[in-house]
């Protein structure tokens, strides 16, 4: 019983114990809003990465369209160095082909 009576002496008041209520109540209603925070930070990430992702795959197909691209560009150069050189021998051999069918003597 002494020890019932020791404990008594250390309880707090019904007013101490009504602060206590308010502030575990606050304190859990800013946990709830910290919780619905990180949740929608986190929704927000992997939309975000998902994006990065998008991203990334589009830069890689630009990548290889204008690799593509440089690669006309490089063949049309070369076959018109190849036949703006080549003009005399192309108008020999049109010659030779008028001749062989026929179409001047």
């Amino acid at each position: 019983m002494q020890k019932n009576l020791g404990r008594q002496g250390k309880l707090p008041s019904q007013n101490q114990v009504d602060e206590m209520k308010k502030d575990l109540n606050f304190k859990q209603r800013q946990l709830n809003d910290a919780e619905m925070t990180a949740a929608k930070l986190q929704v927000e990430v992997e939309a975000r990465t998902a994006d990065l992702d998008k991203i990334s795959n589009l830069e890689a197909r630009i990548d290889k369209e204008m690799e593509t691209v440089a690669e006309g560009i490089n063949k049309m150069e070369d076959e018109m160095r190849n036949k703006f050189m080549r003009v005399d021998e192309l108008a020999g051999q049109f010659q030779e082909e008028k001749v062989r069918l026929g179409l001047i003597r």
